[in-house]
């Protein structure tokens, strides 16, 4: 005999849910914006568009055959956003999952019952099936999730044999594959099997109102059969919306049919404990735990069922920390080989005497038997994509690195002002650059912030370049440290000032801070207790971008192969007649170099990205270019830092071309006005292999 489901925890738990918005304590955006999915239209309802975003790779090559997760948002079937759950999207993506998060019709914007909201999900689930060979997505391997009622509505497209909306094509299944399901309601109605419930109806005599139907017809456990998809369910015991015990009577009751199913309960947790809020986490409960350890288990329920392999990606660690995979070889090279080769990679925070000192000071204290090579690959003012450019020339060539830390947010957005995808294609050149070295070279990245950067995320957002290196971090299993997040909720705390922390160049305190993140990190990730990895068996995930600079190389102004007119020069150039500052460290680099009279210069390279590592003064100026005598183009090299500043930067002038030889003009523009002059300074061409 089944133990008894409560009246009064069912009765609380199901009224609540219903007259309550389950996630009105988090304002996510309505509509969504994801300048990092494709969205598209699944079904149009009465001049209604409903929409789906699609979290994937966009690399044309990727499997055909790769598992979705279709994501439904919670709200009481009258509110909410597909912006819930993107975060769990962005993770999967990585994964190499297609992940998506659906819009349905809900109450309070379309005036619609639940059951509306059942057919909706039913029609996604039919959409991707449908549309499987266009997302690149395995038909028999569709994941079905959602929250609250979203997680009902999910649950409903697996156990509910009808509802489909009209005019569905019925030859094409609306059943899942697979069921996820965060605090759902399974339960709308009284159980019909004893005295253990007995009154229960009586409680809920407005559910039919809500629902539009006889609440049994939208009630998963009245439905539950022998051969339903397999589901894992995540749920609060201390959920005060939708009752554990619930739950815990719906699995029972489908394992009794011999169904595949899993409920995994979090102690103490309410309702929406799953949901991202950010670092910040203004509940001041283990939200951010909860999160990655929802996220873990859905990933190894996926690998379960045969979907995806390999270890999950994210370790469920509290802190500003995200420890991917393993930081073991580094350790084990310190340890047993009494040696280590450490290579700090970024901008003048990587460069200034920072954090990386007090970094290069722990280690030696936590080894101090091993003789250490330390690299500071730093250069001021330079983003992610001269770091892929260089990456060969000023970290790799000096033989295998053991443990790489690696910053570029800052200079991704305030110097080089990126796109996402400029963001992208410049990390992923450099994480992939290094494993394709080194497989067994660990990683960590750190996001520092800049004072726009704070302001977003304290208004609840991501920095652009923050949000697309994560991406990649995500990707290839490489730890990162939130040094942003951590600052921004230190401020809101009051427990730190932007003035203490030093600025966008942090001062001793900041840089106090940050090592200690990146310490605790290594620390955490080395106590893991985690084997060895065989590097030999380490095989690169796909690419996020095909577009990204993964053989990136600087060929330098000395060695390049070019034809010159007379008006350019190869040399170095006469600083001291030069006006602006200068940074020491180009004082005596040969670049070809012209005062912009008009002068061409022509270089045959071979590759699919073709761009230029230069020093744009305050006597730069505009060029005109082509590739392969394609139309010419004008692009102005002068920087907005380069009013009093000969400041270093690479502009692209070819990117995605056809692999093989090509050949790239130059010419320079004539002199317009006393006000901006003509030069151009290369110091090398920075092409992709």
């Amino acid at each position: 005999m089944r133990p008894a489901v409560t009246q009064i925890a069912l009765v609380v738990g199901f009224v609540a849910m219903l007259f309550c918005s389950a996630f009105g304590q988090q304002a996510w955006l309505y509509p969504p914006v994801f300048d990092d999915a494709t969205e598209y239209v699944y079904k149009v309802v009465d001049d209604i568009q409903l929409k789906t975003w699609v979290f994937q790779s966009r690399r044309a090559d990727d499997a055909s055959d790769r598992p979705a997760v279709v994501f439904f948002f919670g709200g009481g079937w009258k509110a909410g956003t597909p912006a819930q759950f993107a975060e769990q999207c962005r993770y999967l993506s990585s994964r190499g999952v297609v992940a998506i998060t659906c819009d349905y019709r809900v109450a309070g914007r379309h005036g619609v019952k639940a059951v509306a909201c059942v057919e909706d999900a039913k029609s996604a689930i039919r959409w991707v099936r449908t549309n499987a060979k266009m997302l690149g997505v395995n038909p028999r391997q569709i994941c079905a999730a959602g929250g609250s009622a979203g997680g009902h509505i999910a649950c409903c497209t697996g156990v509910i044999p009808d509802l489909d909306a009209v005019g569905e094509n019925a030859a094409v299944s609306s059943v899942p594959d697979a069921m996820a399901l965060f605090n759902p309601a399974v339960m709308l109605a009284a159980l019909q099997d004893g005295s253990e419930v007995r009154g229960f109806g009586n409680k809920l005599a407005g559910m039919k109102e809500r629902t539009g139907v006889d609440p049994i017809r939208v009630s998963p456990i009245h439905h539950l059969k022998k051969g339903q998809p397999p589901a894992i369910i995540f749920h609060g015991t201390a959920d005060s919306l939708v009752s554990f015990a619930s739950v815990e009577e719906f699995t029972r009751r489908s394992s009794d049919f011999g169904n595949d199913i899993t409920l995994v309960p979090y102690d103490g947790a309410p309702h929406g404990f799953f949901n991202h809020r950010g670092e910040s986490n203004p509940r001041g409960d283990n939200s951010l735990q909860w999160f990655r350890s929802t996220v873990e288990q859905l990933d190894r329920f996926l690998a379960r069922l045969g979907w995806i392999n390999g270890e999950p990606t994210e370790r469920s660690v509290g802190g500003d920390m995200r420890i991917r995979r393993y930081l073991d070889r580094s350790r084990h090279q310190f340890e047993a080989n009494n040696r280590g080769r450490v290579a700090f990679l970024g901008g003048s925070i990587t460069e200034m005497n920072g954090y990386r000192p007090l970094v290069e000071s722990w280690l030696q204290r936590q080894f101090p038997q091993s003789e250490f090579d330390f690299i500071n690959a730093g250069i001021s003012s330079t983003c992610s994509h001269t770091g892929a450019f260089r990456f060969r020339r000023d970290v790799l060539c000096r033989g295998p690195v053991d443990l790489l830390f690696v910053e570029f947010a800052v200079n991704d957005d305030q110097d080089a002002g990126h796109s996402g995808d400029d963001c992208i294609r410049g990390m992923e050149g450099v994480i992939r650059q290094a494993l394709a070295s080194h497989p067994g070279m660990d990683i960590v990245m750190v996001h520092f912030v800049n004072e726009s950067m704070l302001q977003t995320i304290q208004n609840g957002g991501e920095p652009l370049s923050s949000q697309r290196h994560e991406s990649v971090a995500r990707r290839y299993g490489v730890s990162s440290v939130y040094l942003s997040r951590h600052v921004a909720r230190a401020i809101q705390a009051g427990h730190l000032t932007w003035k203490n922390y030093g600025g966008t160049h942090p001062g001793p305190a900041g840089n106090e801070l940050a090592a200690k993140l990146v310490c605790q990190l290594l620390e955490q990730g080395w106590r893991s207790g985690c084997p060895l990895r065989e590097s030999e068996n380490y095989t690169l995930p796909p690419l996020i971008d095909e577009t990204s600079f993964t053989r990136g190389r600087l060929v330098s102004a000395a060695d390049a192969e070019v034809t010159l007119s007379p008006n350019w020069q190869r040399s170095v150039p006469d600083w001291k007649r030069l006006p602006g500052s200068k940074r020491k460290r180009f004082l005596n680099e040969v670049m070809l170099h012209t005062e912009g009279d008009s002068g061409a210069l022509s270089y045959q390279f071979d590759g699919v990205a073709i761009g230029a590592y230069l020093l744009a003064g305050p006597d730069t100026g505009t060029v005109r270019y082509r590739i392969d005598n394609g139309e010419w183009q004008t692009m102005d090299l002068l920087h907005r830092h380069s009013k009093r500043l000969h400041y270093p930067r690479t502009v692209m002038f070819g990117v995605g071309l056809v692999r093989g030889q090509h050949l790239l003009e130059l010419k320079t523009q004539p002199v317009q006005s006393a006000e901006r002059g003509g030069a151009v300074r290369i110091l090398a061409f920075a092409v992709d292999d």
